[in-house]
């Protein structure tokens, strides 16, 4: 499997970067975790949109606002003829009144399927897993699992550190863990509020026994070099996602 990352900043994207996105992908499967604000602009329409499968994490807008660049992208081209497949969405119900605006999208050439814990999808080859893990209160967060050929991915989404063990179970010694690491211990932030530290995420790492840790979910201003430090003060074998950035994961 590779791994694309599209965006890692939030809560807004600038320059060459754009908020949370990550292409997974080999020659049976083309999935997308999560669609953040800018992150088309790293993705391929015409190329790639085929048989492609979009798994939204969480309904907070920077994680799926480029949605609809990928809703109105599919209808304009199957109309041209350039793609045949329709476009599969997956998405957490809650918030509703969100959920429904996005599946009540017409201008689209998609299929809309709710996930939930637990729930398993098939897709060439591959399973796709869900696990719920709290982020705040108005939102559903999802993390999700990909793992094909005892290879596996885990994306954590947006996370509070009061559910630390929960993720690290559900990541337990996956090969890669993509991980929020929204904040920099040396802020003095709360040990348990909605989004994890950086120093939080590689003692997560750590506890599942993963082979490599993928830092994301940045503050757009803060020095990159920050979280890899922090993260890497507990867990060696961490790297930052910048955009554009391959990564392989199995054979």
């Amino acid at each position: 499997m590779l791994i694309k990352v599209l965006g890692s900043l939030s809560p807004y994207s600038h320059y060459d970067s754009a908020c949370p996105s990550y292409r997974v992908y080999d020659d049976e499967m083309n999935l997308l975790l999560d669609c953040g604000s800018g992150s088309h602009r790293f993705f391929d329409m015409q190329k790639d949109l085929n048989n492609l499968h979009i798994f939204v994490s969480h309904l907070h807008h920077d994680h799926y606002n480029d949605l609809y660049n990928y809703l109105y992208s599919s209808f304009a081209l199957h109309n041209l003829g350039i793609i045949k497949d329709k476009i599969q969405v997956y998405l957490p119900r809650y918030p509703y009144e969100i959920y429904t605006n996005i599946i009540r999208e017409h201008n689209s050439y998609a299929d809309f399927n709710t996930i939930y814990d637990g729930m398993k999808v098939v897709i060439g080859g591959a399973t796709i897993t869900f696990c719920e893990i709290q982020h705040s209160k108005d939102v559903q967060n999802l993390a999700i699992k990909v793992n094909k050929c005892d290879s596996s991915i885990v994306y954590s989404g947006d996370v509070s550190y009061i559910d630390k063990d929960k993720l690290a179970n559900f990541a337990k010694n996956c090969d890669l863990l993509i991980c929020e690491s929204s904040l920099l211990k040396k802020h003095n932030f709360p040990s348990i509020c909605n989004h994890l530290t950086a120093y939080q995420a590689g003692c997560i790492a750590k506890e599942a026994n993963v082979q490599k840790l993928l830092l994301t979910h940045f503050w757009p201003d803060e020095n990159l070099n920050e979280y890899e430090k922090e993260a890497k003060s507990v867990f060696e074998n961490t790297l930052i996602a910048k955009e554009n950035l391959i990564l392989e994961v199995g054979e």
